[in-house]
């Protein structure tokens, strides 16, 4: 597999370790559809096998799931991530209950920044960046 368009930036997911292992691959799934919504050029050329099948493209880059101690703060993470220019994609923990989309819209609209309920965090951006913030997280196993 070829390394992305871009060497120097690095794109990572990070779960609350409260999370069980279903919904944290949940959130790790819906927040690499952000990541990839966002920077489609991170999706590989659909590629042919011998027989002329298709197999669709797919990330180009390693996403590594991370997750984070419980006294940590996702929401610091992803403020820090920005500050250092990152792009940050956030999942809250009441998006689990929704019905749709517009009512998880609704729901963040009447809810103050510092009160939201972050378990999961995307980022990417430059190496240095996201090492900084994730550097010490563990994998999500």
């Amino acid at each position: 597999m070829s390394v992305s368009n871009d060497p120097n930036n690095k794109a990572v997911i990070v779960v609350s370790s409260r999370l069980e292992k279903g919904p944290a691959a949940n959130r790790a799934a819906c927040l690499a559809t952000g990541l990839v919504g966002g920077k489609p050029e991170m999706i590989g050329a659909d590629l042919k096998t011998k027989d002329g099948q298709i197999i669709l493209g797919f990330t180009q880059i390693p996403i590594p799931i991370l997750t984070c101690k419980p006294e940590q703060s996702l929401l610091e993470m992803a403020d820090k991530a920005k500050s250092l220019e990152c792009k940050v994609y956030l999942f809250l923990e009441r998006a689990q209950g929704m019905r749709s989309y517009e009512e998880y819209k609704q729901s963040i609209a009447q809810t103050n920044y510092a009160d939201l309920d972050v378990d999961g965090i995307a980022m990417y951006g430059p190496n240095k960046a996201v090492n900084s913030v994730t550097g010490s997280l563990p994998m999500l196993r």
